[in-house]
Protein backbone atom coordinates (compact mmCIF):
# COMPACT_ATOMS: atom_id res chain seq x y z
CA UNK A 1 0.00 0.00 0.00
CA UNK A 2 1.40 3.36 -0.85
CA UNK A 3 0.24 6.83 -1.16
CA UNK A 4 1.50 9.84 -2.73
CA UNK A 5 1.23 13.45 -0.75
CA UNK A 6 3.13 15.33 -3.22
CA UNK A 7 5.17 14.95 -6.31
CA UNK A 8 8.51 14.37 -3.78
CA UNK A 9 7.01 12.97 -0.58
CA UNK A 10 5.82 9.27 -0.73
CA UNK A 11 5.06 6.29 1.70
CA UNK A 12 4.59 2.53 1.56
CA UNK A 13 2.78 0.71 4.14
CA UNK A 14 5.12 -2.47 3.90
CA UNK A 15 2.52 -4.21 6.48
CA UNK A 16 -0.20 -4.15 8.87
CA UNK A 17 -1.06 -6.33 11.79
CA UNK A 18 -3.40 -6.10 15.11
CA UNK A 19 -1.40 -6.65 18.20
CA UNK A 20 -4.66 -5.46 20.19
CA UNK A 21 -7.99 -5.33 19.56
CA UNK A 22 -9.72 -4.10 22.95
CA UNK A 23 -12.04 -1.12 23.78
CA UNK A 24 -9.03 0.44 22.35
CA UNK A 25 -6.78 -1.13 19.54
CA UNK A 26 -3.25 -1.22 18.95
CA UNK A 27 -1.39 -1.59 15.22
CA UNK A 28 1.88 -2.85 14.11
CA UNK A 29 3.35 -1.08 11.17
CA UNK A 30 6.09 -2.02 8.90
CA UNK A 31 6.45 1.23 6.55
CA UNK A 32 8.98 3.69 4.67
CA UNK A 33 8.86 6.80 3.36
CA UNK A 34 10.55 9.17 0.68
CA UNK A 35 13.70 11.09 2.39
CA UNK A 36 13.71 14.73 1.57
CA UNK A 37 17.66 14.14 0.19
CA UNK A 38 16.65 11.54 -1.82
CA UNK A 39 15.83 7.24 -1.39
CA UNK A 40 13.91 5.53 0.81
CA UNK A 41 14.39 5.52 4.31
CA UNK A 42 14.58 2.22 6.01
CA UNK A 43 11.79 -0.38 7.24
CA UNK A 44 10.32 1.19 10.21
CA UNK A 45 8.40 -0.67 12.44
CA UNK A 46 5.98 1.28 15.37
CA UNK A 47 3.41 0.38 17.50
CA UNK A 48 -0.02 2.58 16.68
CA UNK A 49 -2.20 3.41 19.26
CA UNK A 50 -6.02 3.38 16.98
CA UNK A 51 -9.35 4.97 18.60
CA UNK A 52 -10.35 6.43 15.57
CA UNK A 53 -12.02 10.23 15.62
CA UNK A 54 -14.02 11.89 18.41
CA UNK A 55 -14.97 15.78 19.19
CA UNK A 56 -13.82 18.60 21.20
CA UNK A 57 -16.75 20.92 21.91
CA UNK A 58 -15.34 24.08 24.07
CA UNK A 59 -18.73 25.33 25.87
CA UNK A 60 -19.07 29.20 27.07
CA UNK A 61 -21.61 31.74 27.52
CA UNK A 62 -20.53 34.93 26.35
CA UNK A 63 -23.83 36.72 28.31
CA UNK A 64 -22.47 35.11 31.66
CA UNK A 65 -18.59 35.68 30.74
CA UNK A 66 -18.20 32.09 31.16
CA UNK A 67 -16.02 28.92 30.32
CA UNK A 68 -17.83 25.85 30.94
CA UNK A 69 -15.99 22.39 31.52
CA UNK A 70 -16.05 19.15 32.64
CA UNK A 71 -13.53 17.53 35.59
CA UNK A 72 -13.31 13.46 35.96
CA UNK A 73 -11.30 10.71 36.44
CA UNK A 74 -8.84 10.26 33.42
CA UNK A 75 -7.13 6.54 33.62
CA UNK A 76 -4.06 8.67 31.57
CA UNK A 77 -3.49 10.59 34.12
CA UNK A 78 -3.20 8.17 37.19
CA UNK A 79 0.46 6.97 36.96
CA UNK A 80 1.80 10.74 37.11
CA UNK A 81 -0.30 11.04 39.62
CA UNK A 82 1.08 8.77 41.71
CA UNK A 83 4.57 9.85 40.90
CA UNK A 84 4.29 13.19 40.46
CA UNK A 85 1.15 13.72 43.62
CA UNK A 86 -0.84 15.68 40.29
CA UNK A 87 -4.52 15.33 40.66
CA UNK A 88 -6.01 12.52 38.15
CA UNK A 89 -9.23 14.55 37.52
CA UNK A 90 -8.71 16.48 35.08
CA UNK A 91 -10.49 20.04 33.33
CA UNK A 92 -11.41 19.08 29.88
CA UNK A 93 -14.05 20.24 27.33
CA UNK A 94 -16.89 18.23 26.95
CA UNK A 95 -15.14 15.16 24.28
CA UNK A 96 -16.68 11.82 22.86
CA UNK A 97 -15.90 9.76 20.13
CA UNK A 98 -17.55 9.66 16.67
CA UNK A 99 -19.92 6.56 16.19
CA UNK A 100 -19.76 4.39 13.40
CA UNK A 101 -22.43 6.06 10.88
CA UNK A 102 -22.42 9.44 13.02
CA UNK A 103 -20.99 12.65 11.39
CA UNK A 104 -19.41 14.85 14.23
CA UNK A 105 -21.77 17.25 14.57
CA UNK A 106 -24.45 14.42 15.67
CA UNK A 107 -21.54 13.43 18.06
CA UNK A 108 -20.87 17.30 19.16
CA UNK A 109 -25.06 17.06 20.13
CA UNK A 110 -24.89 13.65 21.96
CA UNK A 111 -21.58 14.37 23.98
CA UNK A 112 -22.99 17.69 24.92
CA UNK A 113 -25.83 16.38 26.10
CA UNK A 114 -24.55 13.30 27.58
CA UNK A 115 -21.69 14.76 29.34
CA UNK A 116 -23.05 18.88 30.03
CA UNK A 117 -26.99 18.58 29.88
CA UNK A 118 -26.91 20.68 26.81
CA UNK A 119 -29.95 19.87 25.43
CA UNK A 120 -29.88 22.59 21.95
CA UNK A 121 -26.98 24.29 20.87
CA UNK A 122 -25.12 25.85 17.15
CA UNK A 123 -21.53 24.11 17.31
CA UNK A 124 -18.73 26.44 15.52
CA UNK A 125 -16.04 24.70 13.49
CA UNK A 126 -12.55 25.50 14.78
CA UNK A 127 -9.62 23.12 13.92
CA UNK A 128 -9.36 19.41 12.91
CA UNK A 129 -5.86 18.10 14.62
CA UNK A 130 -3.93 15.10 15.10
CA UNK A 131 -2.87 15.41 18.95
CA UNK A 132 -0.11 13.00 19.50
CA UNK A 133 0.35 11.58 16.08
CA UNK A 134 3.90 10.06 16.82
CA UNK A 135 1.95 6.89 18.25
CA UNK A 136 -1.56 8.06 18.11
CA UNK A 137 -3.86 8.13 14.82
CA UNK A 138 -6.57 9.42 16.69
CA UNK A 139 -8.35 12.48 14.92
CA UNK A 140 -9.87 15.39 16.69
CA UNK A 141 -12.80 17.99 15.75
CA UNK A 142 -12.60 20.64 17.93
CA UNK A 143 -16.05 22.98 18.15
CA UNK A 144 -17.27 25.52 20.54
CA UNK A 145 -20.56 26.51 21.50
CA UNK A 146 -21.98 29.64 23.04
CA UNK A 147 -24.69 28.38 25.17
CA UNK A 148 -26.92 29.84 28.01
CA UNK A 149 -25.01 28.09 31.37
CA UNK A 150 -28.29 29.23 33.48
CA UNK A 151 -29.93 25.84 33.51
CA UNK A 152 -27.01 23.10 33.40
CA UNK A 153 -26.91 20.68 35.92
CA UNK A 154 -23.91 20.16 38.38
CA UNK A 155 -23.07 16.40 37.74
CA UNK A 156 -23.53 14.56 34.23
CA UNK A 157 -22.36 11.49 32.53
CA UNK A 158 -23.59 8.14 31.88
CA UNK A 159 -23.31 5.59 34.82
CA UNK A 160 -23.61 2.62 31.98
CA UNK A 161 -20.23 4.42 31.00
CA UNK A 162 -18.83 4.69 34.29
CA UNK A 163 -18.88 8.78 34.04
CA UNK A 164 -18.71 10.82 37.01
CA UNK A 165 -18.72 14.27 35.40
CA UNK A 166 -18.48 17.68 37.42
CA UNK A 167 -19.83 20.54 35.57
CA UNK A 168 -17.14 23.59 36.21
CA UNK A 169 -17.94 27.12 35.84
CA UNK A 170 -15.00 29.64 35.13
CA UNK A 171 -15.27 33.27 34.75
CA UNK A 172 -13.67 34.39 31.51
CA UNK A 173 -10.89 36.47 33.81
CA UNK A 174 -10.33 33.37 35.42
CA UNK A 175 -9.83 30.81 32.77
CA UNK A 176 -8.04 33.19 30.95
CA UNK A 177 -5.65 33.77 33.98
CA UNK A 178 -5.13 30.63 34.89
CA UNK A 179 -4.58 29.77 31.05
CA UNK A 180 -1.72 32.23 31.21
CA UNK A 181 -0.51 31.18 34.34
CA UNK A 182 0.03 27.48 32.47
CA UNK A 183 -2.68 26.14 35.15
CA UNK A 184 -4.17 23.60 32.24
CA UNK A 185 -2.62 20.16 31.58
CA UNK A 186 -4.92 18.71 29.05
CA UNK A 187 -3.83 19.63 25.17
CA UNK A 188 -7.40 20.28 24.17
CA UNK A 189 -8.10 22.31 27.22
CA UNK A 190 -5.28 24.96 26.18
CA UNK A 191 -6.10 24.75 22.51
CA UNK A 192 -9.99 25.66 23.17
CA UNK A 193 -9.59 28.17 25.55
CA UNK A 194 -6.61 29.99 23.08
CA UNK A 195 -8.95 29.91 20.59
CA UNK A 196 -11.61 31.81 22.66
CA UNK A 197 -9.22 34.32 24.37
CA UNK A 198 -7.18 35.19 21.52
CA UNK A 199 -9.49 34.62 18.29
CA UNK A 200 -13.27 34.62 19.14
CA UNK A 201 -13.10 37.53 21.85
CA UNK A 202 -9.85 39.36 20.13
Amino acid sequence: MSANKSEDLSFKILNKTRGYNGFFKVDEVHYQFSQYQGGWSPAITREVFSRGEAVVVLLFDSQKQRVILVEQCRAGALNNSLAQNESAWLLEPVAGMIDEGETALEACHRESNEEAGVKDAHFEFIYRYYPSPGACEEVLHLYAADIDSQYLPNFAGLACEAEDIKIVRLSFTEAKQRLLAGQFNVASTIIALQWLFFQKLA
